[in-house]
């Protein structure tokens, strides 16, 4: 549950970051690499870490070049919803 809610909280500031710099790749790392540390905190395996921070970064660099090809808006908020519900019910 402390999980969910740091990723949620994560998904928030690198969407801040994103809407500061427009830049997907940095948005993407702020969201990734804490969430990768607090999985090792909290005693996860090394390769699921790995993969578990891979798979979430790729999500988030999808996410934040999405954001950059499409127009202000309706599409821009449905990319943003359907990216955090993929966040809290898949990953």
């Amino acid at each position: 549950m402390i999980f969910l809610i740091l990723k949620i909280l994560m998904l928030a500031l690198s969407y801040k970051l994103y809407l500061v710099k427009k830049e997907a790749y940095f948005s993407a790392l702020l969201f990734s690499i804490p969430l990768a540390i607090a999985g090792l905190i909290m005693g996860n395996p090394l390769m699921g870490v790995f993969i578990g921070s891979a798979i979430l970064f790729a999500l988030a660099f999808v996410c934040y070049w999405l954001l950059d090809k499409v127009p202000n808006g309706a599409p821009h908020y449905t990319v943003l919803g359907v990216t955090a519900a993929i966040v809290v019910f898949v990953v």
